[in-house]
């Protein structure tokens, strides 16, 4: 184990799983609140990063449009359309009850 905290649940029972393409470390949790997820420390592309997701529905309820969005967050449109795609699935899902 080593010192390295799980930016989805802050748990401290992180291993080191190997490493990228690139020589990358990466990291995986081990507490069974997170589910074992991976990670690395500092990502190449901004859009693999911890709450980038919540920072673009964030700026789109902000009125910003998708080119401003992807711009100032430094990821590519396409990944912002298909975050906001895929939030509008889960609303549709709540008020209709998806199967």
């Amino acid at each position: 184990m080593t010192d390295v905290i799980c930016p989805e649940c802050d748990g401290q029972q992180v291993a080191k799983n190997g490493k990228s393409k690139k020589g990358e470390q990466r990291y995986i949790c081990k507490d069974d609140t997170c589910g074992g997820k991976s990670f690395k420390l500092e990502y190449t592309y901004n859009g693999w990063e911890v709450g980038i997701d919540e920072q673009i529905i964030s700026l789109r309820t902000g009125d910003k449009g998708i080119r401003e969005i992807a711009r100032e967050l430094g990821v590519s449109k396409q990944k912002v359309q298909e975050t906001l795609k895929e939030l509008q699935h889960q609303i549709d899902c709540l008020c209709k009850g998806c199967q």
